[in-house]
């Protein structure tokens, strides 16, 4: 069976690359062969990511190049799409390709939400779900609310390449891990004050794998790493626990569990906020602690400092990791495309 996948970035967006590059030989092996169509490129995020003013260019560029490249698609030929084809524009501009085409949407994160107060898209991602051939969702909370466009629907978590695996050589210091983005690390940097009251009784490294020139948290050891592949598998693999603070907002309630899924993978517990699907990766005092207050977030670092502690943490960290194995989830991801196109 061939294939078009549509994904809205290239290998350096996390979603695009960890959702869909990252299957492209795998579902070659289950006779799934596809063609990967990236709308931005890696200027684009390099450009978000360093703060700057995206390139007008670059940006009409990328609607040209998805416009001409799905007028000349061939008729017929099913679809996997990241989210949405034109970002920004109304399901009518999407509505002519989308008619020749079966097609398969898939979300890691509530982007469905940034549309609602805009009067000409609210009913863009309504109209995209009644009308595709399956819906893929990466947790719980886009299940329950896109199930009722479309009861095609099946949850695939975003689970990390095989890179990511426990390390054997852990520093004497207990080091703490945060993986993500320069703009995520808002979510970090807000809770600082809980990373502080931790310093203050107990002595611990904070890796933060983004970027270099990220605000520094005062009182806290942090120490900032550029992010790629490789950076972020050798800090996973050395440190002794990993954070993911989230703010309670429906944003957050929608995002997927990946972090959380990456330090389950390398054998360490994780301490997150109790939102969303982190409640579904997470149980409590098993495989890592789910907290709300700094005054929590502190006393669940200081426990980490104890070895035995830790120790039965990542035990059941390890545990619950086999969940999360990518060539299962690949065979589950190819027998859905396959099931779902068959049918159609």
């Amino acid at each position: 069976m061939k294939i078009d996948i549509w994904v809205r970035y290239g290998r350096l967006g996390a979603s695009s690359r960890l959702r869909y590059y990252q299957y492209q030989e795998l579902l070659a092996q289950q006779d799934i062969y596809a063609d990967i169509h990236n709308f931005f490129d890696d200027e684009y995020l390099q450009a978000l990511y360093a703060g700057k003013k995206r390139p007008v260019t670059a940006v009409v560029n990328s609607y040209l190049r998805r416009w001409n490249e799905l007028r000349s698609a061939s008729s017929g030929v099913p679809a996997l799409i990241e989210y949405e084809l034109l970002p920004f524009l109304p399901f009518c501009m999407e509505k002519g390709y989308l008619k020749k085409h079966p097609y398969i949407l898939n979300f890691d994160d509530a982007v469905d939400l940034h549309y609602r107060q805009k009067r000409f898209l609210r009913e863009k991602y309504p109209l995209l779900l009644l009308n595709a051939a399956g819906v893929i969702v990466a947790n719980d909370v886009l299940y329950q609310r896109f199930y009722r466009f479309n009861p095609n629907i099946i949850k695939i978590p975003t689970v990390p390449p095989d890179s990511i695996k426990p390390g054997s050589d852990k520093p004497q210091k207990l080091t703490l891990v945060w993986t993500g983005t320069p703009v995520t690390y808002q979510y970090l940097y807000e809770r600082k004050k809980a990373f502080q009251l931790a310093a203050e009784k107990v002595d611990y490294e904070l890796l933060i794998v983004a970027a270099e020139d990220l605000p520094a948290m005062e009182g806290v050891n942090c120490r900032y790493i550029k992010w790629s592949g490789e950076n972020e598998a050798a800090a996973l693999a050395r440190a002794h626990a990993g954070v993911m603070p989230l703010p309670e907002t429906d944003f957050a309630r929608g995002k997927s569990a990946y972090k959380l899924i990456c330090f389950l993978r390398a054998g360490i517990p994780g301490i997150a906020s109790p939102v969303g699907e982190n409640c579904k990766v997470i149980e409590n005092g098993v495989n890592g602690f789910l907290v709300s207050s700094d005054e929590k977030w502190a006393e669940s670092i200081v426990k980490l400092a104890d070895d035995r502690e830790r120790a039965k943490l990542a035990c059941g960290a390890a545990n619950s990791a086999k969940k999360y194995d990518l060539s299962d989830t690949a065979q589950k991801l190819a027998a859905f495309i396959k099931s779902t196109f068959t049918q159609k």
